[in-house]
């Protein structure tokens, strides 16, 4: 790998993740947080080490907070397939509680591995793991990298890349309202975050500017779902 850095955001914020529905290979527009989101993740990416270009998945959500994000910088994008949200199958658009009302043997096997379940008969981690993979083969790496991907994407990127162990994976988080980064060294792997907070009015984000060394992890909230 001769990516020496790595910025790895998610999209912002969407109608859908509002609902708390599965997206997937779905689209649900940004809402104004949203939006706010990726131009405060721009404003911060301004300050640190621009990078060369981004990768982006070819969803619409994220194409538009690549396009938000990179107001800034200005640096080229490059679109693909292999970055685009697990596919949900049957499970795509609904609630959690829908899922777990409808599908509740397909949901106990998701509780005892997550990791390899394919929800809805759609993909598992390694088959995100596989896809990524084969872009990193076949694209140009730059030194300094930002993709802008989806949340369970993001997660089994993280995974794969600091070599966690696969119960591991399922308790990574990434809000909309967080990027992380990346730095290889070499076999020494490292990860830090920027998380955005909302101004004390609530009327638009912005980040601290100050790195949170690791990972986020924890339970989702209620009703969230990273899909």
């Amino acid at each position: 790998m001769t990516v020496r850095k790595l910025y790895l955001f998610r999209h912002g914020e969407t109608q859908w993740n509002v609902a708390g529905r599965m997206q997937g290979r779905l689209d649900s527009p940004l809402t104004e947080r949203g939006e706010q989101q990726a131009l405060a993740h721009g404003r911060l990416l301004e300050d640190l080490s621009a990078p060369e270009c981004f990768w982006v998945s070819t969803a619409n959500r994220t194409r538009h907070t690549a396009d938000l994000i990179n107001l800034g910088v200005q640096r080229p994008l490059h679109y693909s397939d292999d970055l685009v949200e697990r596919d949900c199958g049957l499970w795509s658009g609904k609630t959690l509680e829908q899922v777990q009302s409808e599908y509740p043997d397909d949901w106990a096997q998701r509780e005892v591995n997550a990791y390899h379940h394919r929800p809805g008969g759609g993909e598992n981690i390694p088959d995100l793991v596989a896809r990524f993979s084969r872009l990193f083969e076949q694209w140009q790496q730059p030194s300094c990298l930002a993709i802008v991907t989806h949340g369970v994407v993001s997660r089994a990127m993280l995974g794969h890349f600091l070599d966690l162990p696969d119960d591991r994976v399922a308790s990574i988080r990434h809000p909309n309202e967080l990027f992380y980064e990346l730095s290889f060294d070499g076999e020494h792997r490292s990860v830090r975050y920027y998380q955005a907070d909302l101004h004390a009015d609530g009327s638009a984000f912005a980040h601290s500017g100050v790195a949170i060394e690791g990972l986020c992890e924890g339970e989702p909230r209620q009703g969230q779902t990273s899909e």
